[in-house]
């Protein structure tokens, strides 16, 4: 597995562990994402912190995840974008549909 899950003050934290998410682990993330919302832990934090470099098959798994959430009245937020991803996503325009902060405290103090 190439991303690291826990739980903090009742949000799930996925940490993804991989210098360059890719379609060859997106399928695996996803999976493990739509898990978690299955077993309705609907507020998720993702941790791309150890993350250079997105393709859009991995953003697509992002985009999957922040869905499943929201049908379940959960969110999913992202921290810790390196320079090289926030460019990927204000390219696709994504920093407009997720809520994306840079530290772990800041995103689990916005659930409320």
């Amino acid at each position: 597995m190439n991303c690291k899950i826990e739980k903090k003050n009742g949000v799930v934290v996925i940490s993804v562990q991989v210098k360059r998410a890719t379609v060859e682990i997106s399928g695996e993330f996803k999976q493990a994402v739509l898990h978690e919302i299955e077993e309705n832990n609907t507020r998720i934090v993702i941790d791309m912190s150890q993350t250079e470099f997105v393709d859009s098959s991995f953003l697509g798994a992002l985009v999957a995840g922040l869905k499943s959430a929201t049908i379940k009245n959960g969110d999913l937020k992202i921290i810790g974008l390196q320079p090289p991803v926030r460019a990927m996503f204000e390219l696709t325009r994504l920093y407009r549909i997720f809520d994306i902060f840079d530290n772990l405290e800041d995103a689990v103090n916005n659930f409320g």
